[in-house]
């Protein structure tokens, strides 16, 4: 006697009719897929600002630690940062601020955090998987 579910086995039971080939799924890969990266995850895509994590111009990752900063914090990371950033035109452009460039860079902006007048800033703390630091500071227009 047969059935549509399968055959009699060993123990008597009926067991399950094997599935075909095109629903059967294919094993996990052994590798850790990468992470997909979009085109709102790069330049270009929605501001850094408004994200938990993004990928700059360079291809580094970085996750969003705290902001908005407070003036006396954002001055102290323009001096011991990695790396300071500012994103031109709400982040569509990235201008990298050189090391001895930051604490001038930081002074012509501080006065305009958060403030009414155009252009203002916006500066975040982000960090990178190898422990780097970022100051992260956006231009609103």
């Amino acid at each position: 006697m047969s059935s549509k579910s399968g055959q009699t086995g060993k123990s008597g039971r009926r067991e399950p009719a094997p599935a075909p080939a095109e629903e059967v799924a294919a094993p996990p890969s052994a590798e850790p897929a990468e992470p997909a990266v979009s085109d709102d995850d790069v330049l270009g895509g929605p501001s850094p600002a408004g994200r938990d994590e993004f990928t700059d111009d360079t291809g580094r990752r970085w996750r969003k630690v705290r902001g908005p900063l407070h003036p006396r914090l954002g001055r102290r990371l323009a001096a011991r940062a990695d790396a300071f950033v500012i994103g031109e035109g709400a982040g569509e452009r990235f201008r990298h601020v050189a090391s001895g460039d930051r604490l001038p860079a930081w002074r012509a902006i501080e006065d305009r955090l958060d403030s009414p007048l155009t252009p203002s800033y916006r500066a975040f703390e982000f960090r990178s998987a190898e422990g780097m630091t970022l100051l992260y500071v956006e231009e609103s227009c």
